[in-house]
């Protein structure tokens, strides 16, 4: 006992010295030479408190974040997002931007933050694996999945469809409302997932249907508001339980983001009831799916199974692997492995959640530009009935003709939206190797915050700082930004001189770039806190910028043609944004005048 008490100091200052060591550890430690804030460098939450509060303002982190470049002057910065933590660096430069995603993938990978989120969720799909062999072997098997020949033959009929079923409950919610204003978010995700669900899995929904059947009846027994400007009482969709699963996991993986603590996060939301009930459900739908197709094609001989259309993706996914089978001398009537299982699963869920509300962003985005911006509504209006006369004549245009009718305002107007909605508001990266960008260095393995919006006006940089390949790619686009009037809505800065449509007016970075970019591109015209990369760049990749771009084209054409947006009481007309897994409006309702 007198030895323990003779041994108390000494305890007690190794107690002390390893609290120390510990706090220390805890508080923010700068690299040498990057720019940072130097009150959040004294504090213990570094500049995560400040995050916090403007979060729980604005909703959207990524608005945040990027205005410390700003306020430090720089286009590149290091932030302290949470503690034990070494600092996020964070560039806004769309020409560094473009030139890291396509040109120096050797030095930035995908962050192991990033995969972490989604490795719970989809822990055998592509995703989550570094570029490398066993990323490259598991994508072959999907790649094509969604181009031209697959999108020609399979999708583009049933995107119409489903267009034209939108326009169809729209219609009746319409009427219902007479005049009202009415949220149409839902319709658009469930529009969305329809298609998904079709292309995924080869059975047609019913929801978007069912819906208006509903509304058509609740239309005679409904008292609606005697204001014009309140919302009027419309029956609420109900969505497909798939479709609830995947908006749950989308939700689950948003909220873990958005913690300091991620990882743990995401931990506490696994055990919920909740969350293994949906995981239980979603499982076996979608493994009686491989299995059945599985089934099925195992029947058909080997001629046959090399012959045989993919008419979806599970189709794809379970014939090239008996393919694979056939080569190597495998039998075909015996179950899949479980590994082989497993991944054809996560792809096919990665397809459901990628697709699952990233049209319904661009659309509700889109809509409210329409809105705010009844000039360019009609301009776009314009230019639709010159190129369909027949809508005149109360007549739909064909889906061939609006896919492959050039009408240049059209396409200004699409990627404008794309631009101005800024909906992958960050992408994520790891440093492989230490390395430098314009002239600061940084570490390996730290994470790197990259700015992907084409908008504010670039600080001014000596391009002697720049990498070789980035002053070498400076003339593939003519104009980098416009000095004013970025933030404004304005299709025509798409448009050369002679009205024809120029891509090439600005950088492009909505669909990402580099060995991870999506599928379809060669066949085709291309975290709250330590980040991740958002699922509208995750549909690009394994959905193909095609379908997008077809599926926003089919949609946004039939809209404007068939309603007239009017304008919104205040109160529902707000165009801020939140933050899910991308950037999304707070509010998405419509006032429409059939035509």
């Amino acid at each position: 006992m007198n030895v323990l008490f003779e041994r108390l100091p000494l305890i007690a200052l190794g107690l002390f010295a390893f609290v120390l060591y510990v706090v220390k550890r805890a508080y923010p430690r700068p690299f040498p030479g990057i720019p940072y804030n130097a009150a959040s460098a004294r504090r213990f939450w570094g500049d995560a408190a400040g995050l916090l509060e403007a979060v729980k303002v604005t909703q959207d982190p990524a608005k945040y974040i990027f205005q410390q470049n700003r306020i430090l002057n720089s286009p590149v910065i290091q932030m302290f997002l949470a503690p034990f933590s070494n600092p996020t660096i964070i560039i806004d430069d769309v020409r560094e931007v473009k030139d890291i995603l396509s040109n120096r993938t050797h030095e930035f990978d995908r962050a192991p933050r990033t995969q972490d989120a989604y490795r719970a969720l989809l822990p055998h799909c592509s995703l989550v694996k570094l570029t490398g062999p066993a990323f490259k072997e598991q994508r072959k098997f999907w790649e094509g999945v969604t181009g031209t020949p697959f999108l020609r033959r399979v999708a583009e009929a049933k995107m119409y469809q489903c267009a034209l079923g939108l326009i169809e409950l729209l219609r009746a919610q319409a009427e219902m409302a007479g005049g009202r204003p009415f949220p149409c978010f839902e319709d658009f995700d469930v529009a969305a997932f329809e298609l998904i669900c079709e292309v995924v899995f080869g059975t047609p929904g019913e929801t978007i249907k069912n819906t208006r059947n509903e509304v058509l009846r609740a239309s005679r027994d409904t008292i609606q508001p005697a204001s014009l400007d309140s919302l009027a009482q419309l029956p609420a969709i109900r969505k497909p339980e798939m479709c609830e699963n995947v908006s749950f996991f989308i939700s689950t993986v948003a909220k873990s983001l958005k913690s300091v603590f991620p990882t743990w996060s995401l931990w506490y939301l696994r055990q919920q009831p909740i969350h293994r009930q949906r995981l239980a459900r979603k499982n076996s739908t979608i493994d009686g799916h491989i299995e059945s197709t599985r089934a099925k094609l195992a029947g058909l001989s080997e001629e046959q199974l090399k012959e045989l259309e993919e008419t979806s993706a599970v189709v794809t996914g379970v014939r090239r692997h008996l393919l694979a089978r056939l080569r190597q001398g495998q039998p075909l009537d015996v179950k899949f492995p479980k590994t082989v299982q497993k991944e054809i699963h996560d792809e096919l869920f990665m397809i459901l959640v990628a697709g699952h509300e990233t049209k319904a962003v661009l659309l509700s985005w889109s809509v409210k530009f329409l809105i705010a911006n009844p000039e360019k509504q009609e301009k776009l209006r314009k230019a639709l009935l010159d190129a369909f006369p027949e809508r005149s004549k109360g007549e739909q245009p064909s889906a061939k003709a609006i896919l492959y009718t050039s009408i240049p305002y059209l396409e200004a107007y699409m990627e404008e939206s794309i631009r101005a909605a800024n909906t992958p508001p960050r992408l994520v990266r790891t440093t492989t190797t230490p390395t430098q960008v314009l002239g600061y260095p940084i570490p390996k393995g730290t994470s790197v915050l990259l700015n992907p919006y084409i908008g504010t006006k670039p600080l001014d940089i000596p391009e002697g700082l720049r990498s070789d390949t980035s002053r070498s790619s400076k003339g593939n686009f003519e104009s980098h930004w416009d000095p004013s009037g970025m933030d404004n809505f304005e299709p025509e800065r798409w448009l050369a001189e002679d009205g024809s449509f120029n891509p090439r007016q600005f950088p492009r970075l909505a669909f990402s770039a580099g060995p991870r970019m999506c599928y379809g591109m060669s066949h085709s015209m291309s975290c709250f806190t330590y980040g991740f990369e958002s699922i509208w760049l995750t549909m690009m990749r394994y959905l193909g910028r095609n379908l997008a771009l077809m599926e926003f084209r089919v949609n946004i054409v039939l809209l404007v043609l068939n309603f007239k947006f009017e304008p919104l009481p205040k109160g529902l007309d707000s165009m801020e944004s939140q933050q899910r897994l991308f950037r999304m409006p707070r509010q998405c309702y419509v006032r429409l005048t059939p035509l």
